[in-house]
């Protein structure tokens, strides 16, 4: 009997060492990606400063061949008023159970005067870059 529980016990330390090195390895993959996505808003930052127009930026980012997509409201807490953020795909992440993408993003905020319709106008004027995680098919 006493075979037994020291075998069983073996067993539950090597899934605990196991678990504890994945989530080790998890938690360095997911900072070397993070630095990655903080260079690629220093990157847009060098060029795309606040108070640039959306014209502006929209025409780096066309020049560039970078493809972008309008979304509203990426900051809910400073809301914009109804103005359209671009975002820039930069990433994607391991998809948890319930969705079906984990998207990573440069967003470019922007300001304008507030609207009833959410739109993206060429005047509205950069407010900030930042990087932007968004679980995307979710259910």
């Amino acid at each position: 009997m006493k075979r037994w529980r020291l075998f069983i016990a073996l067993l539950v330390a090597v899934a605990i060492a196991a678990f504890a090195l994945r989530y080790l390895h998890e938690k360095r993959a997911q900072a070397k990606h993070e630095i990655a996505y903080e260079a690629a808003v220093k990157s847009y930052s060098k060029d795309l400063r606040p108070g640039m127009t959306r014209r502006e930026v929209e025409d780096y980012l066309s020049a560039s061949g970078t493809p972008f997509r309008h979304m509203c409201c990426v900051n809910m807490k400073g809301s914009s008023g109804g103005v359209y953020d671009d975002l820039v795909k930069i990433g994607e992440e391991d998809v948890p159970f319930a969705c079906s993408e984990n998207n990573v993003y440069v967003a470019f905020e922007f300001l304008g005067p507030e609207r009833r319709f959410t739109t993206a106008e060429p005047y509205d004027t950069l407010k900030d870059i930042t990087v932007y995680h968004w679980l995307e098919g979710c259910m």
